[in-house]
């Protein structure tokens, strides 16, 4: 390839206009002159470069001005790698005629991008523009390299200061390791061993300064040709890569599976919403697994490999048509190995479209606002990048490491071993994602205490009272990350059970490693068999919220009503007694009557929504019947509440 570019670069080169020439060409050497170097430049293309370079250096002793000969040098010199001495005759060339030919600021520009000479070879690169390129496909090639030339030489004078570690030797082995990714608990790395057989998801556990490394599907052993996997923070749901199955419609597809029962169920085609007859690879799934992002290069994309988002909760087997995320993060080159962090904002990717170091650089952007908004995509800068293959990146759950796997080793060392190995590194600030904590639910019956599988837990902006996600809580418990500083609404549905909310803030929440725990329980709709206590049990209605001192609702509210609204329709015999509560500020009396008015606000807002007023009554306690202290905003704030009783 590069002696076909060479070649045709020369040949350009030869091409010349007429001008005033200070310079020796053929016409101005004798006749059997220019059949030696007609032999010469022959016995060059048949590996006969030493004969070829031995006629050149005599031609040049004779002739110090011939252009051509220098070009001839430097394209022999570039194909044997020789870049120093390539460097040497392509610059003596355009040092002796300037504007002989565009081409051979392009073949310096390659030569000294090669001796990683980058800030020179940016200048040549634009002086090849400059001179105007002789067809679109090399304009382009040299707009890129121009752009990675001067991109690579800020890099270098401006290094990140960070500390690159290679996991141990359990893990990198003599096969290629890549993919790891972190556990939301931080004690395993899942990541993909490939040997000559085949590749292969392992896991890594923490064993005191080592890892205990072991297979961790016995179950997908059927599948050919695996390749990446993502979890769902909970590790209940994972989509992975698979070549050249019989059940695809592509080279690769997306395949998912599940925990039913205690066990993984047989891997599933995610379908043709997903997959396409074209490529689709390197799934990372969002913590809460509502949005499936990957790397394709099907049909409408922007350039080869485009990135991808698809959302849950559309057709067929619960997705949406994939959505291109645009020219913030995608070019017309490759873009591969997206990361999704647990916060669900920052993505981190591979590219080798932008500006960068090596053939594939690692880069970040920001989710502005839903997921066709993004913030230009920025380098992670060197040397995280390298001049090398820069595998994917990923970032633990507090933001502070990433792993990425690269040949780093074997180009600063010099090693023989140029396989693909993981390393970790301390994330640099300006590439942290939002500080995120976990979340731990657990849902038990509210008479037994007995942990019970929930099909509807909505996890809602504590503002606005928009559904972030929609899950469901297998065995009781429903894990997720959550990007911290602020509100959410948490709202728990199941047959035979009264919905319950909850409302926490995480302003304050600072360690990324401590699970944010709430536990719900669900009270079930009585039956004959139920004992009083279930008519004695209030559920708080978390997500009703008020104006200050006022009985005014707020907008927000309306989303607990709504699905209260909903409890009583599909349970047409309930009926509910709505109580007030306050905290201790302010006069008893005029408590009393705020707890009353808010109580009747929640009173008249179902009956709104179609509720019987003959199934509703309401009452004001004030201060009464605190259920924390009064002396701390937040025991008060859990006394400023509204709950309901079931009634007979």
């Amino acid at each position: 390839m590069i002696r076909s570019i060479l070649s045709t670069i020369l040949l350009s080169c030869l091409a010349m206009t007429a001008f005033a020439q200070d310079y020796t060409e053929r016409k101005d050497i004798t006749k059997k002159e220019v059949k030696k170097l007609r032999e010469a430049i022959n016995s060059g293309r048949s590996n006969g470069t030493d004969k070829a370079i031995k006629v050149f250096n005599k031609l040049l002793k004779k002739y110090p001005d011939f252009v051509e000969i220098y070009l001839r040098k430097g394209s022999i010199h570039y194909q044997k790698k020789e870049y120093s001495k390539a460097k040497e005759n392509f610059l003596a060339a355009i040092a002796k005629a300037p504007e002989f030919d565009s081409e051979m600021y392009f073949s310096a520009a390659l030569t000294l991008y090669a001796l990683e000479e980058y800030g020179a070879a940016g200048f040549h690169f634009e002086g090849y523009l400059e001179r105007g390129a002789t067809n679109k496909r090399k304009e382009a090639k040299a707009r890129r390299m121009m752009q990675n030339s001067n991109f690579a030489h800020e890099a270098l004078q401006n290094p990140v200061t960070t500390q690159f570690d290679k996991l141990p030797a359990s893990i990198n082995t003599s096969a290629r390791e890549y993919g790891a990714t972190e556990s939301i608990d931080g004690e395993s790395i899942l990541f993909v061993r490939r040997d000559s057989r085949s590749d292969e998801l392992m896991v890594a556990t923490k064993d005191g300064e080592d890892y205990l490394v072991a297979p961790a599907f016995a179950e997908f052993d059927e599948f050919a040709e695996i390749g990446t996997f993502s979890f769902s923070a909970n590790g209940k749901f994972v989509v992975f890569t698979s070549c050249n199955n019989r059940n695809g419609f592509g080279g690769c597809d997306l395949y998912y599976s599940r925990i039913k029962n205690g066990q993984w169920i047989a891997p599933r085609n995610m379908g043709l919403v997903i997959n396409t007859p074209a490529w689709e690879s390197q799934p990372s799934l969002s913590a809460d697994g509502s949005a499936l992002y990957f790397s394709s290069n099907r049909k409408h994309g922007l350039g080869g490999k485009d990135i991808w988002v698809s959302l849950r909760g559309g057709d067929r087997n619960g997705w949406t048509m994939p959505i291109n995320l645009g020219a913030n993060i995608n070019t017309k080159e490759n873009e591969e190995s997206p990361f999704i962090h647990a916060d669900g904002y920052t993505l981190y990717f591979r590219s080798n479209g932008l500006p960068g170091m090596g053939d594939f650089d690692n880069y970040f952007s920001a989710r502005k606002g839903d997921h066709l908004s993004w913030t230009k995509a920025a380098n992670m800068g060197y040397p995280i990048n390298t001049l090398g293959h820069d595998g994917g990146l990923t970032v633990s759950l507090d933001g502070e490491r990433g792993y990425t796997s690269t040949d780093r080793e074997f180009l600063e060392n010099r090693s023989t071993n140029t396989n693909l190995e993981v390393f970790t590194f301390p994330i640099p600030e300006y590439a942290k994602p939002i500080l995120t904590t976990y979340l731990k639910v657990n849902v038990v019956d509210a008479i037994t205490k007995k942990p019970i599988s929930a099909n509807k837990i909505d996890l809602v902006d504590g503002e606005s009272g928009a559904i972030l996600s929609r899950n469901e809580a297998e065995d009781g418990v429903f894990i997720t990350s959550l990007p911290t500083g602020r509100s959410y609404g948490l709202s728990v549905e199941m047959e035979d059970y009264i919905f319950q909310s909850r409302y926490f803030d995480l302003a304050g929440i600072n360690n990324a490693l401590d699970p944010y725990v709430i536990t719900v329980e669900m009270v079930p709709i009585p039956k004959a068999e139920y004992p009083d206590i279930v008519y004695d049990t209030p559920v708080v209605l978390n997500n009703i919220f008020f104006e200050i001192g006022s009985a005014k609702l707020k907008d927000v509210s309306m989303v607990e009503i709504n699905r209260l609204s909903e409890t009583l329709k599909s349970q047409p015999t309930l009926k509910i007694r709505i109580k007030g509560h306050t905290d201790k500020v302010g006069g008893s009396s005029a408590n009393k009557k705020l707890s009353e008015d808010r109580a009747k606000a929640v009173y008249n807002a179902l009956a709104t929504n179609g509720i019987e007023l003959s199934r509703l009554s309401y009452i004001g306690v004030g201060e009464a019947d605190p259920i924390d202290t009064n002396d701390t905003d937040a025991g008060r704030q859990s006394n400023r509440r509204t709950e309901f009783i079931l009634i007979r």
